[in-house]
């Protein structure tokens, strides 16, 4: 479990300071083994080099970020606009967001405009 921890005598990770001062460390977990047994497969997989390695070059946007980058396209953040703008760009945003393009023909289609396609 302390593999990807960092090695020293400065480590954060108590397995990691005692293994560099030389001292023996036994680990007993007698209150929690199904917990820790539930959580060490999730853990293992987090920590897994294959997974680490999509997350170099900023690979790490989650889903919300990703949201308020598709927002802040249709509305400025840097200048003062109306509410009802921010509204419109807000629920546009969420529609293409959650369902894409087609999400946005379907409001056309509800609006009775033409496919502008």
């Amino acid at each position: 479990m302390h593999g990807q921890c960092p090695i020293g005598k400065e480590s954060w990770c108590f397995y990691q300071q005692a293994i560099a001062n030389g001292k023996t460390i036994s680990e007993k977990y007698t209150d929690l083994p199904n917990i820790l047994n539930i959580i060490k497969p999730v853990y293992l997989e987090l920590c897994s080099r294959d997974l680490l390695q999509n997350c170099l070059h900023g690979k790490t946007q989650n889903a919300n970020e990703s949201f308020n980058g598709t927002l802040w396209r249709r509305v400025p953040k840097e200048v003062f606009i109306w509410l009802k703008t921010v509204k419109l760009g807000a629920y546009d945003a969420a529609i293409q967001f959650n369902e894409g393009y087609m999400g946005c023909l379907k409001v056309f289609e509800k609006l009775n405009t033409e496919n502008p396609g």
